[in-house]
């Protein structure tokens, strides 16, 4: 009788035992649980940030170019970061503008330090905004000549009647200049590649036309071959 208790208690304290090591390992699990998730949304939260930080620049040109037309008195941009002139000297002479405004943070290209990306607004002799010129001069932090790519891009793929999604598809890079101006956006990219055999570099524009009305390419796009060799070798004999 004894030895039967014995027996009973002991099973009944490894029934007890097992339950508890159940609970504990669903407790466990939970809490991973738990962590894994405060993990995505941390995650998820800094990646908006930065995604939201990252295209600050391009929702400010976009959201400007809509008012092409209106009055900047008006507009009120001059009010909102918009300066004259800019510390940055060859800002100042990269194209005409009326008033200019610059990303807080900076990047370096070529060891030279310039604003992650610029804004610039040209007026017509009314006062009214006339054109909107977006650079992102992240695009030429790791090289000069732009995005690198493996080969060749194909712009016969890139025909009239395309939408944007369609045209980035196809080149997969952020544009180095977007121009606003009427009824047209213009997109600039820069890109090179190493020929495979010839082993030189090869460098390139590519230059696409947009309606702003649709957002479809609405004329043939361009491509020009950018001799940046001949650019960092030449001397002037002004």
């Amino acid at each position: 009788m004894d030895e039967n208790k014995k027996t009973n208690d002991k099973e009944n304290k490894n029934v007890e035992a097992a339950k508890k090591k159940r609970r504990f390992t669903r407790k466990k699990a939970r809490f991973l649980l738990l962590l894994i998730m405060i993990a995505v949304v941390a995650a998820a939260v800094v990646y908006l940030m930065f995604f939201i930080g990252s295209n600050k620049g391009m929702r400010k040109a976009q959201k400007l170019a809509k008012k092409i037309g209106e009055s900047s008195v008006k507009i009120g941009y001059r009010d909102d970061g918009y300066i004259t002139s800019s510390d940055f000297e060859f800002l100042n002479d990269l194209i005409d503008f009326s008033v200019i405004n610059e990303a807080p943070r900076k990047t370096d290209i070529y060891g030279v330090s310039v604003p992650e990306w610029v804004i610039y607004c040209g007026e017509d002799s009314y006062g009214n905004l006339e054109s909107v010129t977006y650079y992102d001069f992240r695009v030429l932090e790791d090289n000069i000549n732009g995005v690198r790519k493996s080969s060749h891009i194909d712009t016969s793929k890139i025909t009239t009647g395309m939408t944007m999604s369609e045209v980035d598809e196809i080149l997969d890079m952020t544009p180095y200049q977007t121009f606003y101006s009427g009824n047209t956006t213009v997109k600039k990219y820069k890109y090179y590649y190493r020929d495979k055999q010839s082993d030189v570099i090869r460098a390139y524009y590519i230059t696409v036309i947009f309606s702003m009305e649709n957002n479809l390419v609405n004329a043939p796009v361009m491509e020009e071959k950018n001799d940046f060799i001949y650019d960092i070798l030449k001397v002037d004999n002004d």
